[in-house]
């Protein structure tokens, strides 16, 4: 059996006739190692990377129109940044900034890597191509009823916040192992009654048990049938999930212009030229002398000298 077959790489929904639930899952290897072979991030990055690669390719499978879907953890800790874009074509890329010279214990949690002050936020962000940006912003901690704080994993603060802001329950499992990353959505049907809760916290606890044991790479048929044992799975056809980046040389002289030519010019006098990286891709760009003066004077030719933008 290959690995396409036994759901690599491949993104499958779901829905149970018999139980109010739909979902979708995941399993990220391959697209995953190309996303990170330009990076060399400490094993706590790449495993958190990995977490929310899984989240974002089952958020953006749910999309609705052509549109990314954000996921960010921002904080002031060794790793200020975590961030990974999918989009609805189900590609995605990711990257982390890391501070020089820290040092992170594989089993570092989210909050103790970005936010160790008790600032930091995830940030969800729906992007479509054309419209208006939607974003969601939680802590990465919160406490409980008994006042103790309590560390947010990525499953957890999804799962509150999609239960929250879509008034279903919603949840949210992710599994490493090695290089894999399995992940899965369920969501309770909203017109579900409330004599279906029995029937919902059932097959949450079915998934639950299936996520506590060993990775099982057997093809989503098999897998979901026996994850969910007695009931009926509908399922759709996989879909291929991909390691993709969008950068271009369009992109960055559109980050130059935000730049500025006078923060700009000193380093065009002393090298000749620009040069950069995608810091997702790792691919490299380079402007030259003669392009970066074409790029400021095609700028000063839209806005004459007494023109204003309003901002």
């Amino acid at each position: 059996m290959d690995k396409v077959s036994a759901g690599y790489d491949q993104l499958m929904r779901f829905w149970l006739d018999t139980a109010p639930a739909r979902g979708v899952v995941v399993r990220l290897e391959e697209s995953l190692t190309q996303a990170m072979q330009h990076h060399d991030y400490p094993e706590a990055v790449v495993a958190l990377l990995r977490q929310l690669a899984g989240a974002a390719a089952l958020l953006a499978s749910n999309l609705k129109q052509s549109a990314q879907v954000i996921l960010q953890a921002q904080g002031t800790g060794d790793v200020p940044l975590l961030c990974v874009e999918a989009t609805d074509a189900l590609t995605f890329r990711l990257y982390a900034s890391v501070r020089e010279g820290a040092i992170l214990t594989s089993d570092a949690s989210l909050e103790a890597m970005v936010g160790p002050d008790g600032n930091g936020r995830f940030v969800l962000t729906i992007a479509p191509t054309e419209g208006q940006p939607y974003q969601g912003i939680v802590a990465l901690s919160r406490k409980n009823e008994d006042g103790e704080t309590i560390n947010g994993s990525v499953a957890h603060l999804l799962e509150d916040y999609l239960s929250n802001s879509q008034q279903t329950d919603t949840r949210m499992w992710l599994r490493q192992d090695g290089d894999v990353m399995e992940a899965m959505l369920l969501e309770r049907l909203p017109d579900s009654a409330d004599d279906a809760t029995p029937a919902w916290d059932a097959v949450v606890a079915q998934a639950d048990q299936t996520f506590s044991e060993h990775f099982m790479p057997f093809p989503y048929s098999e897998w979901l049938q026996f994850t969910f044992a007695q009931h009926t799975v509908r399922v759709s056809p996989a879909q291929a999930v991909k390691f993709s980046c969008s950068c271009s040389m369009e992109r960055v002289l559109n980050a130059l212009k935000l730049v500025g030519e006078a923060e700009l010019q000193p380093l065009i006098e002393d090298e000749g030229k620009i040069a950069t990286r995608c810091e997702f891709c790792g691919k490299a760009y380079e402007v030259s002398a003669a392009s970066f003066a074409e790029l400021f004077r095609r700028n000063d030719a839209l806005h004459p000298p007494g023109s204003q933008l309003l901002q």
